[in-house]
């Protein structure tokens, strides 16, 4: 979920040069049918320094230079140029080097892998759903005025009572993404009969529901294990964070007399549960709502965990100062829930818009695809309604029903 404030005028049409940069960059594999892009080293170099930038010691940029980069950084130069070009670079210019993330991250793991089959290009229309999906998905978080709204709630923290029931409820409600994105999923990789290859002639050979799931299933890999190999889970990553900001305010010996129960979230995880359509997703309205609200949890939590990053160190640097100094497994800190969610909520987006893609491209009925695409938008604004009550309550005594 990416911080949303509006581009520069020189760069605005970065979102509608999208389709040039796959037509140079994204292949998709022949009778196998497994699509991804193969994009250039230059990506994978940003993304290795995008990532390098999300643990670097914060150094201020100046506001005067667009996207925040100094005169004289070739380097920052450069990675503002290539995100302009892809048009995911939205954050706002006053932003420090540590905040600042250049989301390029188009290419799926294992993108390095050949086959032998012989390679085709996506066809324009599938550059152009990526294209206008983006778009359209953009138009909604915009309208909603996201950023401001979340600014207003982060605002409004000022005691360590309200940052720890903050914290609590933020933890307890993202715990459950992962699995709702597991079962998305599951059942689109099991509903073969949908997701079919018009030019495969072998029937049996045609489906592509696990390649569209191998891209939604990239969120999950992270989610579920660090990027070193590990099991250290987002989920417990949470939990740490949590623990350890009670800690911090002394909170511990009388916690859950004095915050347990009314801090649970049963109605909001029911939410997700529902956004997700699990135990549900059978019909192609199903499938494609959950696509949407995935969607919106991606770009969205992009947005959510920048925003929450440069509050926590604006307001209470003593509170971040003491979780990056506690060490967990693999040398990650306490703080590793927040920082690693300023940068992977993109990479997840960009996996899971092209699963999107993919779908409608291969949704067996192909002259309903308007039909699907607006059931992908539905389930990204009712998320979008979601997280504004969320949100909206977030620091309530009591949690409303939802």
């Amino acid at each position: 979920m990416a911080v949303h404030s509006k581009m520069p005028a020189n760069s605005k049409g970065g979102r509608h040069g999208l389709a040039a940069v796959l037509a140079g960059a994204s292949t998709c594999y022949g009778s196998s049918g497994v699509c991804t892009f193969v994009a250039p080293q230059l990506l994978a170099d940003t993304l290795s320094a995008r990532r390098q930038m999300a643990v670097a010691p914060s150094t201020t940029v100046s506001s005067a230079s667009s996207f925040g980069v100094t005169a004289g950084v070739t380097a920052l130069a450069t990675l503002a140029t290539l995100a302009a070009s892809v048009g995911t670079a939205r954050h706002s210019t006053a932003r420090s080097v540590q905040q600042r993330r250049v989301a390029v991250s188009l290419q799926a793991r294992g993108a390095e892998d050949t086959s032998d089959d012989k390679r085709h290009k996506l066809d324009s229309s599938t550059k152009d759903t990526f294209a206008d999906l983006r778009d359209e998905l953009d138009k909604i978080v915009e309208q909603a005025g996201s950023e401001l709204f979340l600014r207003g709630v982060l605002n409004k923290i000022q005691t360590p009572e309200q940052v720890t029931t903050f914290l609590h409820r933020y933890t307890v409600v993202s715990g459950d993404f992962a699995g709702g994105a597991a079962s998305l999923a599951g059942a689109v990789h099991v509903h073969r009969d949908k997701f079919l290859d018009p030019e495969e002639p072998i029937f049996a050979c045609a489906d592509r529901s696990a390649e569209i799931a191998s891209h939604i299933f990239f969120a999950i890999e992270d989610e579920y294990k660090t990027r070193a190999g590990s099991r250290l889970t987002h989920r417990r990553l949470g939990q740490i964070i949590l623990s350890e900001t009670v800690k911090f305010f002394g909170f511990e010996t009388a916690y859950e007399s004095r915050c347990g129960p009314k801090h649970q979230m049963s109605e909001a995880l029911k939410k997700i549960g529902e956004g997700y359509r699990i135990n549900r997703a059978h019909t192609a309205e199903d499938l494609f709502f959950a696509f949407g609200w995935h969607l919106g949890s991606e770009l969205l939590g992009d947005q959510e965990f920048n925003l929450v990053d440069e509050f926590l160190k604006a307001k209470f640097p003593k509170l971040v100062a003491y979780l990056e100094s506690k060490q967990v497994q693999e040398e990650q800190t306490a703080y590793h829930w927040i920082q690693v969610h300023t940068y992977v909520e993109e990479e997840h987006f960009s996996h899971g818009l092209m699963a999107a893609v993919l779908a409608i491209h291969y949704y067996h009925e192909p002259h309903k695809r308007a039909e699907v695409r607006q059931m992908i938008l539905d389930g990204a604004r009712a998320f979008v309604d979601f997280q504004q009550v969320f949100f909206g309550n977030i620091l309530s005594d009591r949690f409303p029903a939802l």
